[in-house]
């Protein structure tokens, strides 16, 4: 297995949300997303992660298998989204994207990098915890984190997720 990481073009993203709906199935039963019912990333924000040039794809063998994006927030990256096909998990492809993306979004400028996660899964903040991120007091929230989780805050447990950091 041959493992590429490249920027992420445009012409991709239609498989990036494709790798998302299937990554996503690992919640189903879950309780924590209703999967049915979920939305995928809309284009215009992939497309505007591609052009702050912080979406990153994993070509695996030549095909994309997994992807990373996310936005700027000022100073700091926000990691949005983190998406491996399941034909392709556990092999270190996440890691790998995670990586490539803290070095991506620290050339951009980012002073650190933040994300929001659920608390629990093995592959969600115990994953980001061994690659580093520590849990974000409520006291220290950035204002848009208290925006994001108030948007979230109906169709989310809050009390199932967690910031996290990366300095």
């Amino acid at each position: 297995m041959t493992v590429t990481l490249r920027a992420t073009r445009i012409a991709d993203i239609f498989r990036l949300q494709e790798i998302e709906r299937a990554a996503a199935e690992l919640f189903r039963g879950s309780e924590l997303i209703d999967i049915d019912a979920m939305a995928v990333i809309p284009m215009g924000d992939h497309l505007a992660s591609v052009e702050a040039g912080i979406s990153i794809v994993a070509e695996i063998d030549g095909r994309i298998g997994g992807f990373i994006m996310g936005e700027m927030h000022g100073d700091v990256a926000y990691l949005r989204e983190l998406d491996v096909d399941p034909a392709y998990q556990r092999r270190g492809i996440g890691a790998q994207l995670v990586t490539a993306y803290v070095t991506a979004a620290k050339g951009e400028g980012a002073a650190a990098i933040y994300l929001s996660t659920f608390r629990a899964p093995p592959w969600n903040a115990p994953f980001y915890s061994r690659m580093g991120f520590i849990d974000v007091d409520r006291a220290d929230y950035l204002p848009w984190m208290t925006a994001m989780e108030a948007a979230q805050a109906s169709f989310l447990d809050l009390a199932t997720r967690v910031f996290m950091r990366k300095a």
